[in-house]
C-alpha cells in the first residue's frame, strides 16, 4: 500500500534534521522563542557562527568571494562550511529547505582546494570556481529527489544532474542545498504538504512568496548569496520582493532549463518557465549570466539558446520609460512611494531621461496568458485509468495529489486555476496569434520612445499576508512576452505609509479588493519596498546593464 502525505512528510523531516549537525542546532531557547515577527537578527547573535564565518557570509556578495577564493584568502571548505552552516540556520528559522547535501558539498569542497593549489603554475580556475550555489527544488541533482513538494515524487532520487546543476558544477560550483516551493509550483506562497509552509524571516506573517520562496527567505538570511530559481509567471521575481533581494528573469533558453520538473501537462508549452539567479547584489545576476553565456550551453540543453555575451559598454546616457501601474491594479501606498522615490533620483541625474508611458492591453494579455496556463484544463477529482482519456491527464495536478492522499493547499485553491476550462486547438491557436499581436504592440512601445528600459512597480503590493497573493499582472505581462526583467530592492514600508481609502483603487471591484489589502505599516513592518526593471526579448546583457546603472543611482553603490 503507498505511503500517505503525512507519512512521507515525516519521514523527510527526520531526514531533513539528521543532515543538520548537532553543533549547528541553534539552542532550545531561541527555537522555542523565536516568535518574534522578525528572525533577521538571530543569524548574529545565537553565536553558532564563528567570527570568519560571520564575515565570510555576511561581508561579500558572491563577486567578491569569489576574488577572496581566486586570490587564497579563503580555502573553499571555508566558504562551504560557512554557507552551510548558516543555510542550516536558516532552515531551522524559516523552513526554506528541502534536499540537503551538506557533506557531499564539503568533500567536493576539498577536492577544489587540492585543484587550487595544484594550478598555482598558472591554470586558470573556472569562472564560478569554490563558489556555494543553492538551487530551487525543482533542479534535478544526483543522488537526490526532486520532489517538489510532492509526496508521489519522494523516494525517487534523480539519477542524473539537471541542465544547469551540470554546468554549474563544471563552472566550478559547490552545489549544497535545494530550497522550498509550493504544491503545484504556480503559487505565490511556498506552502506543500510534504516540507510546510517556508517563513518571510523580515515578517513572519507575510509569504516568503512563490514559487522560488525557499530561495528568497534563504538569500534574505545569507544562507545563500546566490541561488538559481525558475519563473513562468514571477517565480523568481516575487520572492525577491517578499525577500528584499535582487531577482532576475533572463529571457527563455538563455539559461539551461532541461531537467527542470515542471509540473504543467507535457506539451503545453504556451508560456515557457525560464531559470535565472536570485542574489544579494545586481552585479551578482550579472555574473551568473556572463558565466552562463560564456560557456557552451547547447552541450548542455537541446533547448538553450545561444546568445553570446558580449562585453557590451554601459550606455552614458539612458532612457527609461515609468509606467506607474499596469492599468489592472492600483499601486498600495508604500509601493507608490518607493516607485516615486526611485524615480526621483533618476530624474535628478543628468545621463537619465525619463519617459512617462502607459503599458497597452495588460488586463487583455493577462487573461491570455491565465489561459495557457490553463490549456488542457483541469479534472475536479482523479481520472479513471481505465478511460481512453487517462493516458492524457494522468500528469494533472489532481492525480499528482491522489498518489498519496494529498489535499490541495490553501494558496492553490485560492489561485482558481484547478477549476478553469481548458480550450480548443483552435483556441490555442487564436492564442498565439493574439500574443503575436501584442508583441508588435510592445517592441512598438520600445521603439516610438526609444526606450532603453521600462521601470515599474514588479507588483501591486509587496509581501501580503500568508495565501493571499491572488495575481501576477505585474509579472506575467513580460513572461507572456518573453521579456527579461529584474527586480531591485529599494526600500522598505515606514511608519510614513499609512493606508488609505479604498477610492484611491482606480481600476473596479477587484481592484479595491486587492488594494483593501494594505492596512497601514503596522502589519506590513519589514516588508521589502521593490521595483521592476525590464528590457527586450534576448537583450539580457543590456538591461542588466541598464539596471546596473539605475540600481547606482537609487542605492547608492
Amino acid at each position: 500500500m503507498p505511503k500517505t502525505y503525512q507519512t512521507l512528510a515525516a519521514e523527510k523531516k527526520a531526514q531533513q534534521w539528521d543532515k543538520i549537525p548537532k553543533a549547528w542546532r541553534l539552542p532550545t531557547e531561541i527555537s522555542i522563542s523565536h516568535d518574534a515577527s522578525n528572525v533577521m537578527d538571530i543569524l548574529r547573535t545565537c553565536g553558532l557562527l564563528n567570527e570568519t564565518e560571520a564575515s565570510i557570509t555576511s561581508d561579500y556578495d558572491a563577486t567578491a568571494i569569489l576574488g577572496q577564493l581566486k586570490a587564497g584568502e579563503w580555502s573553499v571548505e571555508q566558504v562551504t562550511v560557512a554557507f552551510c552552516k548558516r543555510a542550516a540556520i536558516a532552515q531551522q528559522l524559516t523552513n526554506c529547505l528541502t534536499e540537503i547535501f551538506f557533506d557531499d558539498a564539503i568533500e567536493r569542497a576539498k577536492k577544489l582546494d587540492l585543484e587550487y593549489h595544484a594550478s598555482s603554475g598558472g591554470k586558470a580556475l573556472p569562472p564560478l570556481f569554490g563558489l556555494p550555489v543553492s538551487l530551487k527544488d525543482s533542479f534535478q541533482v544526483r543522488g537526490y529527489d526532486t520532489s517538489t513538494g510532492l509526496g508521489c515524487f519522494v523516494g525517487e532520487p534523480a539519477g542524473e544532474n539537471s541542465a544547469l546543476a551540470a554546468l554549474l558544477i563544471d563552472l566550478g560550483a559547490v552545489l549544497y542545498c535545494k530550497t522550498n516551493l509550493p504544491q503545484s509550483i504556480m503559487t505565490g506562497d511556498s506552502d506543500n504538504n510534504i516540507f510546510g509552509r517556508t517563513l518571510n524571516p523580515r515578517n513572519k506573517f507575510l509569504t516568503a512568496g512563490g514559487s522560488t520562496g525557499g530561495e528568497g527567505a534563504l538569500l534574505a538570511l545569507r544562507g545563500s548569496i546566490l541561488g538559481v530559481g525558475t519563473d513562468i509567471g514571477g517565480s523568481i521575481r516575487v520572492p525577491a520582493v517578499c525577500n528584499g533581494v535582487y531577482g532576475f528573469r533572463p529571457s527563455v533558453g538563455l539559461v539551461p532549463h532541461g531537467g527542470v520538473r515542471d509540473l504543467n501537462p507535457p506539451g503545453t508549452d504556451g508560456v515557457l518557465s525560464t531559470a535565472g539567479p536570485l542574489s544579494t547584489s545586481l552585479r551578482d545576476c550579472s555574473l551568473f549570466l556572463k558565466s552562463i553565456l560564456q560557456a557552451d550551453t547547447w552541450k548542455y540543453d537541446s533547448t538553450s539558446v545561444s546568445v553570446p555575451w558580449l562585453d557590451l559598454k554601459p550606455k552614458p546616457k539612458l532612457r527609461i520609460g515609468v509606467a506607474l501601474n499596469d492599468g489592472v491594479y492600483t499601486p498600495s501606498p508604500p509601493v507608490r512611494r518607493g516607485l516615486k522615490q526611485a524615480v526621483d533620483l533618476l530624474r535628478d541625474n543628468n545621463d537619465i531621461q525619463i519617459v512617462p508611458v502607459n503599458l497597452p492591453d495588460v488586463k487583455l494579455y493577462y487573461q491570455d496568458y491565465v489561459r495557457y496556463m490553463t490549456l488542457s484544463g483541469s479534472d475536479v477529482s482523479p481520472p479513471d485509468p481505465s478511460s481512453a482519456t487517462f493516458r492524457l491527464t494522468e500528469k494533472h495536478y489532481y492525480e499528482l495529489f491522489a498518489r498519496t492522499s494529498e489535499p490541495v493547499i490553501p494558496s492553490l485553491k485560492a489561485t482558481g486555476l484547478l477549476s478553469l476550462p481548458g480550450t480548443t486547438l483552435q483556441g490555442f491557436f487564436d492564442l498565439n496569434a493574439r500574443r503575436a499581436e501584442a508583441a508588435k504592440t510592445y517592441l512598438k512601445l520600445f521603439r516610438d520612445n526609444d526606450l532603453d528600459a521600462i521601470v515599474m512597480p514588479p507588483a501591486p503590493h509587496t509581501a501580503v499576508p500568508l495565501d493571499t497573493w491572488s495575481t501576477i499582472t505585474y509579472t506575467g505581462l513580460w513572461n507572456y512576452l518573453d521579456y527579461p526583467a529584474i527586480v531591485i530592492p529599494v526600500d522598505r514600508v515606514r511608519d510614513i505609509d499609512s493606508a488609505d481609502d479604498l477610492s484611491n483603487a482606480k481600476f473596479g471591484p477587484d481592484d479595491e479588493k486587492l488594494y483593501s489589502l494594505y492596512t497601514g505599516p503596522e502589519q506590513y513592518k519589514g516588508a521589502p519596498v521593490c521595483i521592476q526593471v525590464v528590457g527586450y526579448r534576448h537583450k539580457d546583457e543590456a538591461l542588466v546593464n541598464a539596471a546596473a546603472v539605475l540600481d547606482s543611482i537609487i542605492n547608492k553603490i
